[in-house]
């Protein structure tokens, strides 16, 4: 299993939230259209939905830009690239210190969790990818090698992934 694995985005997902983004910001210039030049009755609420409109946009695109990580998995390490911020992780297997899956409450999809030197972290959600099972198993295959409980458990399961 010494193929390189790359991350390839839930394009359902992405979709909804681009459209999501769209649909704030038409707003947010809506609303500020309104207040700069068109005459609205009761200026200071108009105001005020601009501002609060500003700062849903800001937290819709902080948690969206989150999410936006495209990930390679290699025989040596694991590469993290923020496409968003341009920003790059590199792990390698021997640093990793920690990792596994978790579920938060209500929640719908799975996160997977590596935590490295220096107590840094990285997660991604099942929802954002088209391949995690195939990008986690590859991760446990090359940290743990062959074998891995997990592999035995998705034999088990049925699931070639």
């Amino acid at each position: 299993m010494d193929e390189l694995i790359i991350s390839n985005f839930d394009t359902a997902y992405y979709n909804r939230a681009i459209g999501g983004a769209v649909v704030f910001v038409v707003l947010t210039g809506r609303m500020l259209y309104a207040c700069l030049l068109g005459n609205p009755a009761p200026p200071m609420a108009a105001y005020i939905i601009t501002l609060l409109l500003c700062g849903v946009l800001w937290v819709y695109y902080y948690f969206f830009s989150r999410s936006w990580k495209r990930i390679t998995v290699t025989a040596t390490e694991i590469i993290v690239y923020d496409v968003v911020f341009k920003k790059q992780v590199i792990i390698p297997y021997a640093e990793i210190t920690r990792m596994g899956t978790y579920r938060t409450r209500k929640g719908f999809s799975q996160n997977f969790a590596i935590e490295f030197k220096d107590d840094q972290s990285v997660a991604f959600n099942e929802a954002w990818y088209d391949n995690y099972n195939k990008l986690t198993m590859a991760i446990y295959n090359h940290k743990y090698g062959p074998g891995h409980a997990r592999e035995r458990y998705l034999e088990r399961r049925g699931d070639k992934t």
